[in-house]
């Protein structure tokens, strides 16, 4: 692993417009000898060792524990339709080029986790939208996974930023750019005000974290914990869904009320909670790809635990979260009859994603071990 200080170096780096400078192996930084199981180097600890034998962690078969969530699961009646044109649409786009890959799509159920996100929803064509933002989503994470450098990540994510806010020509032809103009394009038709400003600034903000995840990936080094949840907040993609409520939903709420602290503290916990959440489902997985991105992993090297209490330890802080969460939810601000009705009619959306996630987590192949299509990883 990487020291503190450089890890805290690290920290400082994430410009979105600096000037990003691929480094080589040879220039990233050796960690020392490892002195306990929490603290071991990356490369050794979670791929292939010499021989091309699995080390003890990269190896380990994970038992997933419970997680508390007291709010009660549903989904859309119409989960499966959506579900079903999501999957046509990214064939169309290009997104899934062969039947393995379309076979992937299917069993991934990406439609049900947005039936599960808005079970309510009474505007058809808002939730077939977000259910194929949610399929672009997971296919762009893994695909910037591939990409290899953050200096490359910035720049083919800079550049599907300019299509989507902007409508301009993409930097490359290719299924991404060309779902992004089609999404763009569909929104802008729903005619909500300045709702592309908003959900083209949370994009801006995913692509930000995206380059600062890649960084880390370069390094081998795993992040300290103030700069991760920073970013897994941003990178789990619970503020897409947030803002896409306001179209399934027809859920309008003013500026004040948006920025308002308890309600800023709510959508930072439920997309804390849910990142927790899939760190947890997804850590068997992460480790056998030598993902460093990972909240268990990160507890690991910031409290100097091994697996088992690193696991139990995220555990605890997903539960803890989720609590607070819940207390919270009780003690909403008071505005105007019809913002008040509006307002809890968002926070049923927050907590439907929690409760979503956890139910939908347990029905896909997203999370169970290496998908064999390399689309869904985690």
């Amino acid at each position: 692993m990487a020291h503190r200080s450089e890890r805290v170096a690290l920290h400082n780096t994430s410009e979105w417009e600096a000037q990003v400078s691929p480094r080589s192996p040879r220039d990233t930084p050796q960690a020392p000898p490892p002195a306990n199981p929490g603290d071991v180097r990356v490369r050794e600890a979670y791929t292939e060792g010499p021989g091309g034998r699995m080390s003890p962690l990269a190896a380990r078969r994970v038992a997933i524990p419970d997680l508390y969530c007291p709010f009660d699961p549903a989904v859309h009646p119409e989960a499966a339709q959506v579900h079903a044109e999501s999957v046509a649409w990214a064939l169309a786009m290009g997104l899934a080029p062969d039947e393995k890959q379309v076979k992937a799509l299917h069993r991934a159920k990406v439609g049900w986790l947005v039936g599960r996100a808005f079970p309510i929803a009474d505007h058809m064509v808002a939730l077939q939208i977000a259910a194929d933002w949610t399929t672009l989503f997971c296919l762009i994470d893994n695909h910037i996974e591939s990409i290899r450098g953050p200096a490359l990540s910035h720049v083919y994510l800079k550049g599907l930023l300019n299509v989507f806010r902007e409508g301009a020509a993409p930097l490359i032809v290719d299924p991404f750019s060309q779902a992004f103009r089609d999404l763009r394009e569909r929104m802008l038709l729903v005619k909500v005000p300045a709702w592309i400003e908003r959900f083209g600034e949370q994009l801006e903000r995913l692509f930000r974290t995206f380059v600062d995840e890649a960084k880390y990936r370069q390094l081998e080094a795993v992040p300290e914990l103030v700069k991760y949840r920073k970013m897994r907040e941003v990178s789990v993609g619970l503020y897409f869904g947030f803002r896409l409520g306001e179209l399934t939903d027809r859920i309008s709420l003013p500026h004040h009320v948006r920025e308002h602290s308890v309600v800023r503290s709510l959508e930072s916990k439920a997309s804390y909670i849910v990142g927790l959440a899939n760190d947890i489902y997804t850590i068997e997985k992460e480790m056998a790809k030598g993902e460093v991105n990972n909240m268990v992993l990160v507890l690991m090297h910031e409290e100097n635990l091994n697996f088992e209490q690193a696991l139990a330890r995220a555990v605890e802080l997903h539960d803890a979260e989720t609590r607070e969460y819940s207390a919270l939810t009780l003690r909403l601000p008071s505005f105007s009859k019809e913002i008040d009705d509006d307002l809890r009619r968002y926070v049923d959306v927050l907590s439907s994603m929690i409760s979503g996630h956890r139910s939908w987590a347990t029905e896909t192949t997203r999370y169970r071990g290496l998908d064999d299509s390399g689309i869904f990883r985690g």
